[in-house]
């Protein structure tokens, strides 16, 4: 499970994050394509892992991580994403969503984690 490489890019990311991702309860609705939801946010953020490039006008620049799901925040897809890649999971598949009675993560695919 310990991908040393993910880790330390999440760890990076964390570190170099825009500041609007931890005021913002909801991410960029003014450039949110709904047609491409959480996969458009995934696709260029796997771009940024790829290139490890986590500086943050780079990250300031991906596009809307909302969905219609969850309500989506860079954050939680961010989680979304490290998870599945940790346990070799389709990373548009996992879901999660945090609630003080019943915090869910899910592979739509496959099983509950």
């Amino acid at each position: 499970m310990k991908d040393n490489k993910v880790l330390s890019y999440i760890e990076d990311v964390l570190e170099c994050m825009p500041s609007d991702w931890l005021r913002l309860t909801t991410h960029r609705l003014d450039i949110y394509n709904e047609a491409l939801a959480k996969t458009e946010f995934l696709e260029h953020f796997e771009k940024l892992y790829a290139a490890h490039t986590s500086d943050t006008s780079a990250l300031g620049e991906l596009p809307t991580a909302y969905d219609y799901i969850r309500l989506g925040h860079p954050l939680s897809s961010i989680l979304e994403w490290t998870l599945a890649k940790l346990h070799g999971l389709k990373p548009g598949n996992v879901i999660s969503f945090s609630s003080m009675t019943a915090p869910v993560l899910v592979d739509t695919e496959k099983k509950f984690i």
